[in-house]
């Protein structure tokens, strides 16, 4: 008796989906403020216009309003050396 329900696509929720999905996988934490900044950064996105190009707009401003965490990549280990296996 129950069908699916066909919920209608709201683009600013996509859009802050996407914007807390990316965070996420740049090692944010999603803290209360990191949320509330992601708001502020989709309602900003929003005033220019509700477009299908809204979530890749709010991805795109992404650096405007978070800092993204430094990437620390180790030492190759062992150390690379330059070999010869005796052709000449």
């Amino acid at each position: 008796m129950t069908g699916a329900l066909n919920m209608p696509d709201i683009p600013c929720q996509q859009a802050l989906e996407r914007v807390l999905a990316y965070l996420g996988d740049e090692g944010v934490v999603l803290t209360t403020e990191t949320c509330r900044q992601a708001l502020r950064l989709v309602d900003s996105a929003l005033a220019e216009g509700a477009g299908p190009d809204l979530p890749a707009r709010c991805v795109s401003s992404i650096p405007d309003y978070f800092e993204r965490p430094r990437e620390i990549i180790p030492d190759a280990s062992p150390p690379l050396k330059r070999g010869c296996i005796g052709y000449d």
